[in-house]
């Protein structure tokens, strides 16, 4: 027990050594960019600004930190070796898979196939248990991310369904920064810290210990970064979160098992080399499925005024108004549309009465706000059928996007 203590100290210890290393603060550059974007595309749709884009970067950062010294004790103690594992083969072969769709931007796309190859043909030359378990510790910590973070600052948006219906909804997407210590057997370790002795059970998830005898075992850091991308439509974005990060982490702990089975037993290599990639899409199929063949939420109730969002830092959030509610009246008078409620938003200072149910409580509240001129009351309401941007869910792959773009070139 006093030796996994130590260890555990010397992992946090050595993981603030990744701060230092400038492509974190590349990777944090992109994350920052990424929450820059959505913020111009809310902006866009609804002229509304939501958190700034430091606090999102800033929140996704210690979210990263959290779950990037999680991740890395669960790495070093599962024995995972960083050499061997065709990290050069995968991250090429990911990119190119986006081209595909950019969802198979994953490692669990791109690290299956690279399994396969190295069992059927031999290669690249990878552990293909080590390697599942990189793939399955990975989408765990990012399973974590997501409960308790996925919902935080999700776009508002208007989609037309496949049917033609006009629906709201929200788009979920994520970025993190993830900070990471693992372990790797090197020929030399100078400016490495050393590996410190480790129980007779370790490792874990076992690896060929021909090469490693001849090495020595130390602990890198390095810097990953990890995304989410979701839709809610018969869901909150809260809902939704709790439901996406419980079908990955079963995902993940059952590509850990298989993972810990394979390096025992070769055959179970090709199970976990198969349900890797094949895993990962029922889940998202899953996902996809529960939302569009769901009862929508955010669609015009039979009376009154559905809230799609309360736009953040405005009097509708101050007022306790959230996703789903439904406004009734304002200062006693029914409303039934968007137009009814902005008919109160006047040129000198008012306060309004606000009468709601909110989604999930069933129980009437009324709440007051002043708002200054011309201030607008912060909610966006669920699309009535007249909205003139709305987004199209289309599955079309970007390689298909380019090639409809250069025939409509040639015409």
């Amino acid at each position: 027990m006093l030796e996994l203590i130590g260890t555990a100290r010397l992992i946090t210890g050595e993981f603030w050594g990744v701060f230092e290393n400038p492509l974190f603060w590349v990777v944090l550059a992109l994350v920052a960019l990424q929450y820059r974007r959505i913020a111009k595309t809310r902006e866009s749709l609804f002229g509304i600004r939501g958190n700034s884009v430091v606090r999102d970067t800033l929140t996704a950062t210690l979210y990263g930190i959290v779950g990037g010294i999680f991740g890395s004790i669960l790495l070093v103690f599962t024995g995972i070796n960083l050499m061997g594992l065709g990290i050069n083969y995968i991250w090429p072969l990911a990119l190119f898979l986006m081209l595909i769709n950019p969802r198979f931007l994953c490692f669990s796309y791109a690290g299956g196939i690279v399994a396969l190859s190295s069992l059927i043909l031999g290669i690249p030359d990878v552990n293909v248990p080590q390697l599942m378990g990189l793939i399955a510790i990975l989408h765990l910590v990012e399973s974590l991310l997501i409960y308790f973070s996925g919902h935080v600052g999700a776009t508002p948006m208007f989609m037309k369904k496949p049917s033609g219906r006009m629906v709201g909804g929200f788009t979920l997407q994520k970025f993190w920064p993830l900070p990471i210590v693992a372990v790797a057997f090197l020929p030399e370790v100078s400016g490495f810290t050393l590996l410190p002795p480790m129980p007779e059970w370790w490792p874990v998830i076992r690896f060929e210990q021909g090469p490693a005898l001849s090495m020595i075992g130390v602990i890198i850091p390095f810097v990953a970064g990890l995304g989410y991308g979701d839709l809610a439509l018969a869901h909150t974005p809260g809902e939704k979160s709790k439901i996406s990060a419980r079908n990955l982490s079963v995902f993940s702990l059952v590509l850990l098992l298989l993972s810990l089975l394979a390096s025992r037993y070769r055959i179970i290599e090709w199970i976990a080399a198969i349900f890797t990639p094949l895993g990962h899409e029922i889940v998202i199929l899953v996902g996809q499925n529960t939302e569009f063949k769901g009862k929508p939420i955010f669609v015009p109730p039979l009376r009154g005024v559905r809230v799609l969002e309360a736009v953040p830092n405005t009097a509708a959030e101050a007022a306790g108004l959230r996703s789903g509610d439904v406004v009734y009246a304002v200062n006693g008078i029914p409303v039934n549309s968007k137009r009814d409620i902005e008919g109160f938003i006047g040129v000198g200072p008012v306060f309004l009465e606000i009468e709601y149910i909110p989604y999930t409580k069933k129980k009437w509240h009324r709440a007051i706000v002043k708002l200054r001129p011309y201030q607008p009351l912060g909610i966006i309401a669920v699309p009535e059928g007249e909205e003139a941007i709305y987004t199209e869910f289309n599955k079309q792959s970007l390689i298909s996007k380019l090639i409809d773009k250069f025939r409509g070139i040639r015409r």
